[in-house]
């Protein structure tokens, strides 16, 4: 997995953090559910790795409809957005999770 610059500014060019800001919470739980089903079932309770991870959040969005609105209404309709956006998810999620553990949470 690898989130590029260049990845970013086709997100943002397609309102992809727009996206996101709007519904945080849901995308961080999406990706939490898919961190812990990638620890529990792939890494052997272990930390999964982002790629890891990614196997398992990439079915868990493809039905999902705010997700698919977006992309249609945005014109970005291609598997790779979706798979970009999903990148981009678990970046910030492991940021989150990163600080989270530097704070002692």
């Amino acid at each position: 997995m690898a989130l590029t610059e260049s990845k970013i500014k086709d997100l943002q060019d397609k309102k992809f953090d727009k996206l996101f800001d709007k519904h945080t919470d849901e995308w961080t739980e999406i990706t939490e559910h898919a961190f812990c089903a990638a620890r529990d079932h792939i890494c052997e309770g272990k930390t999964p790795r982002q790629d890891d991870v990614l196997k398992m959040l990439m079915p868990m969005l493809e039905p999902n409809e705010k997700l698919r609105k977006h992309q249609e209404e945005h014109r970005a309709r291609y598997k790779h957005y979706r798979e970009a956006f999903a990148e981009y998810l678990i970046d910030v999620f492991y940021r989150n999770h990163k600080e989270g553990r530097e704070n002692g949470e």
